[in-house]
Formats: C-alpha cells, structure tokens, sequence
C-alpha cells in the first residue's frame, strides 16, 4: 500500500551542499520493497558523466521512496508534480541520454525526462528531453528508466538539472522519483549518539561522451 505524507507546494526541489532541502508542498511516497531484485539497466556504448546511483548494479536506489511524479489526473489526489536533481560536470561533455530511478504506481507509463539549464540554484529552462514508456514499478530494484536525448554540449562547473515530468499524452500518469542509496547524512539528536540514513535525494545519472 501506498502512503503519502505532505511536505508542503514547490514545483521542484533545491539541493544544497549535497544535502535535501525540503521544500513546501512536494508529496512523498513510500512503500514496502518487493523483495524482486534486476540488475541496474545502464545506456549502452556510452560513458557515465555523473551518477548518484549505486554501490551496485542490483542495489541502485532505495526502491521504497521518492518524490511523487504526478500528472493533473494521478490516483492519489495531489496537484502535478514535477521533480529535478542538480549536477556539475567536473569537464566540458556531451550528453547522450539520462537515467533516473523514477517508477510507477498507476495511469499510463510515459514519462519525460529532461536536461535543464540553472536559474539561481532552482531549474531553469529545458535544453533536451525525451519520454520513455518503460518504467518498472514502484517497489521494485533496479531497472531505470532510460532516455536518449540529442547530443547536447554541457560545460565544466556549471550547474544543471535532470528532471522528470508527466508526459501530456498521460494526464493520469502516478509515478515516484526513487531516492539515492549514496545521499547519506548522519544525526545526533539529544546526543543520544550518531546514525546515519539516506536523503530522499533522487537517483539520477547523465551518460555521453568526452568532446
């Protein structure tokens, strides 16, 4: 069963130092993990030129939450919503395709996924994107959901967004951006001692090539 708790209304989400910065509005998913394990489905003939999943192929993402990725007419009764992750290419590259952990609930599986330019720390303007109608479901691990872009020049310390939208053609569309297994922080609370857990940071990943 899928529970749904409110954070509070952003159209994305901001990432600062590494860490979630949970903003007003966005609605998180959770559920239980299907125990069924695939390995990760990476692009193929291409490089990764920045990821946030792993350690491994078959433990890529935490499949039991994530961000909602909602069309207007999803299942769970919340607005549209839309969810970006931030990188900086440590070089001049190219990129060919993206990869998220992004999964489905219900409606129709199509989903877009898109390169962004930086608009003051939040997503700016769309550069490249592409839909994909194959889409694991939520619970599961660790297929990805896989989109093959135009080759799009990006620039070393610049900052851009890979994001996941609904799709038009699938108003219905109810889906999770799943969480990153490495966005880890640790806390102390009442000095009760350290522990650490994984953000609800997305699993995403550019792929390409070196100019």
């Amino acid at each position: 069963m899928v529970l749904k708790s409110a954070l509070s209304g952003l159209f994305v989400m901001t990432l600062a130092s590494g860490l979630l910065m949970a903003q007003p509005g966005l609605k998180v998913a959770h559920t239980k993990s299907s125990g069924a394990t695939k390995k990760q489905n990476n692009p193929s003939s291409l490089r990764v030129l920045w990821s946030n999943f792993g350690p491994s192929p078959t433990n890529a993402y935490n499949a039991t939450t994530g961000y909602y990725v909602l069309g207007p007419n999803n299942s769970v009764g919340f607005s549209e919503q839309a969810i970006g992750v931030p990188f900086v290419p440590k070089a001049d590259e190219t990129v060919e395709a993206l990869q998220v952990g992004v999964q489905w609930i219900s409606g129709q599986r199509l989903v877009d996924v898109g390169l962004y330019t930086d608009a003051a720390g939040t997503v700016g303007s769309l550069i490249a994107g592409g839909s994909s109608s194959s889409i694991p479901d939520f619970g599961t691990c660790c297929q990805t959901v896989n989109v093959t872009i135009p080759s799009t020049h990006i620039s070393q310390g610049v900052q851009y967004w890979i994001v996941a939208t609904d799709d038009p053609a699938a108003p219905d569309f109810t889906g999770v951006f799943v969480a990153s297994n490495l966005a880890v922080i640790s806390g102390d609370e009442a000095q009760s001692g350290w522990f650490s857990f994984t953000t609800n940071t997305p699993a995403a990943a550019a792929w390409g090539t070196l100019p």
